[in-house]
């Protein structure tokens, strides 16, 4: 049993690979997405790199200004780069199995990037690592297309808890520290007891940043994928 913490319009893969394992799961949404509006800087891009799926849907409202352009489009992973397929968007490089900024920056096509007008899409805020490596020999603009929300207290997230605990083997996951703070924060509104029934149980994390952070807060059985991958999240699982 896994508590999927993701949006739920970002669990499409997960589902599928947790299904295919005949694992069992449960929704609990740490965030909710929300589309925003902002302005493209420039129509004048080399590349434009897609950092999720939800950037590639929300997007959309600014293909216009791309269209006549010459440029390079690049995907963080597999499954953002099958949502820009499934446009008919041609996709020039992206990590073929692991999804990761540092994945792409790793790739060849990424490493060559030099005087390069780049758009980065993605939601607000975030992990800064691609920019940052990829401004010390380019230009490199935000094109920042939606924001994530935190979740408040549900019917669904109730009856998750309730079937999580009711699952001996039931194991939770963490993206980020922000998500990890808003799950405890909706375990708690539920109940004040939750937590010190979640901290014994699995926890499954996509970075050792998180597990100090997990083991800080006081969970006690952290695990930490050998990549931030919904694959190598489902091994964790099946260890």
């Amino acid at each position: 049993m896994l508590l999927i913490t993701r949006p739920i319009a970002q669990t499409e893969n997960l589902k599928m690979l947790l299904e295919a394992s005949d694992i069992e799961y449960a929704f609990f949404p740490a965030f909710k997405v929300k589309k925003i509006n902002t302005e493209v800087l420039s129509k004048n891009y080399d590349v434009i790199i897609f950092i999720s799926v939800n950037a590639v849907n929300y997007a959309e409202d600014y293909y216009k200004f791309f269209s006549s352009g010459s440029f390079k489009v690049f995907a963080v992973g597999p499954i953002t780069a099958k949502r820009l397929f499934d446009k008919n968007i041609k996709v020039d490089c992206f990590p073929k199995v692991n999804a990761s900024s540092k994945e792409l920056l790793a790739m060849q096509e990424c490493s060559e990037l030099i005087d390069k007008k780049i758009l980065i899409v993605r939601g607000k805020g975030g992990s800064e690592i691609l920019k940052n490596n990829l401004k010390k020999l380019n230009q490199v603009d935000y094109l920042e297309v939606y924001e994530r929300m935190p979740c408040e207290l549900t019917k669904l997230h109730t009856e998750s808890i309730e079937v999580f605990l009711n699952s001996p083997k039931g194991a939770l996951m963490a993206n980020s520290n922000e998500s990890l703070s808003n799950i405890i924060r909706l375990l708690n509104l539920d109940s004040p007891d939750n937590f010190n029934k979640f901290k014994s149980r699995k926890l499954i994390v996509f970075s050792q940043k998180i597990r100090v952070f997990a083991e800080n807060l006081g969970f006690e059985n952290i695990k930490v994928t050998l990549n931030p991958s919904d694959q190598d999240l489902i091994n964790e699982l099946i260890i």
